[in-house]
């Protein structure tokens, strides 16, 4: 290969990765705009200016560019990224699968899982929470309703009772809301709810509808099935400006959930 076309070759794969880069951040941008659980925007932040430096730093000599040389460490690198491209798949197909099966048949109780409030107004995401279980309700009008999330900062009320006076106020019937108001996380959303429920319905096989974001499902229900309930979903949609963040940030969360969340 000549020089000069290796030059091009470089020159081109830089502007490719700047470009990339300045999506990643614009993307980043807008996702702190839209809100919401996005708790793993600072990754495209972070890939977005790794892809800008390796574009603007493009050598002129391969040899040079190359990160890393071959060998030994190299094949173990390409091992590594295989099988981590591997679970990736199996992870978010299961990922996927969750999000896009709606069950719509009776069960014992509706659990809402919470997904944080501003002061007492909830989030993006937990408006689209509570309005699939709006949909949910109007299948199933009596079921009981377990609305399940605590305090955290930035929050006036619990987000319990933020969902609680939201389906008050879409005109449910109090008596048929459960608040669970100690939960911070799904793994908690799901011991605690299920310590109350097993106080009413000893020795009996709870089935639980559980209505959460799409991308949040397939994790809520083995969790939930961790705890000895019999469970089914019933999805809410994600604003689209979220899903390559919460799909992305759920992959490292669902291993992080096998492992520890027990």
């Amino acid at each position: 290969m000549s020089i000069e076309r290796l030059k091009g070759i470089m020159k081109t794969k830089g502007y490719v990765y700047v470009i990339l880069g300045v999506l990643c951040e614009i993307y980043y941008v807008g996702t702190i705009i839209f809100g919401g659980i996005v708790t793993f925007a600072w990754f495209y932040l972070g890939i977005g200016i790794l892809l800008i430096t390796l574009g603007l730093k493009a050598r002129k000599n391969k040899k040079e560019y190359m990160l890393l040389r071959p060998g030994k460490i190299k094949n173990m690198v390409k091992i590594c990224f295989s099988l981590g491209l591997v679970s990736v798949v199996i992870i978010e197909g299961l990922i996927i699968q969750s999000a896009i099966v709606k069950d719509k048949g009776k069960s014992d109780y509706l659990m809402i899982l919470g997904a944080g409030i501003r002061g007492e107004v909830p989030s993006t995401a937990l408006f689209q929470r509570l309005y699939a279980s709006l949909e949910y309700i109007k299948i199933n009008p009596n079921i009981k309703i377990v609305v399940s999330g605590g305090r955290g900062s930035g929050e006036s009320i619990t987000e319990a009772e933020a969902m609680k006076r939201f389906l008050i106020k879409h005109g449910v019937s109090k008596d048929n809301i459960i608040k669970e108001e100690r939960s911070t996380n799904t793994f908690e959303n799901m011991k605690f709810t299920t310590h109350i429920l097993k106080k009413t319905n000893k020795g009996e096989k709870i089935e639980v509808t559980i209505v959460t974001n799409n991308f949040h499902m397939f994790r809520a229900k083995f969790l939930a099935q961790r705890q000895g309930l019999k469970v089914y979903g019933y999805p809410a949609p994600l604003h689209p400006m979220l899903v390559p963040t919460c799909f992305a940030r759920e992959y490292l969360a669902v291993i992080n959930s096998f492992i520890f969340d027990r």
